[in-house]
């Protein structure tokens, strides 16, 4: 039996919601690690967020891990940028002026799909990021035509 409309809705809302909610969380481990770098105690922060101070350490472990968010950029990496783009927390013309001018790191250019060899921060996000649906194909496109326009 295929997909009905009305069902594959569901489903596209669903995928967004889980998006916005991984979202959700980057922001709170980058949040979390400002506080903490500001001065606040882990005291404080969790009488503000009503958790357990142990609670707070253990998340502060992985936000030290967490980079942080390029300046002039929607995301850490380009992956993150389309993230943002298909949660439709930005517009298309941000994601296609964000990766277009993205400062990528030279990578290896192998298959795309042995991720053992993936680096992030190079162009493969943005291919991962067609090939896992954040961007559909046009977009994609007026990406790399963008990166001619100016010249990169």
């Amino acid at each position: 039996m295929s997909t009905t409309v009305p069902q594959r809705e569901v489903v596209n809302r669903a995928r967004r919601s889980r998006l916005r909610a991984h979202l959700a969380q980057l922001d709170y481990l980058r949040d979390l690690a400002a506080a903490s770098g500001s001065g606040v105690t882990q005291t404080e922060i969790a009488r503000e967020l009503r958790v357990t101070q142990p609670a707070i350490s253990q998340s502060l472990k992985t936000a030290t891990a967490t980079p942080p968010i390029l300046d002039g950029f929607h995301g850490a990496t380009p992956y993150e940028v389309a993230e943002r783009y298909a949660a439709g927390e930005i517009t298309r013309e941000q994601v296609v002026d964000e990766l277009a001018r993205w400062p990528y790191t030279p990578g290896d250019r192998g298959d795309g799909f042995d991720w053992t060899t993936y680096d992030p921060g190079t162009f493969e996000d943005v291919t991962r990021a067609r090939r896992d649906g954040l961007l559909d194909s046009e977009t994609y496109d007026a990406v790399l035509e963008r990166q001619d326009e100016l010249g990169l």
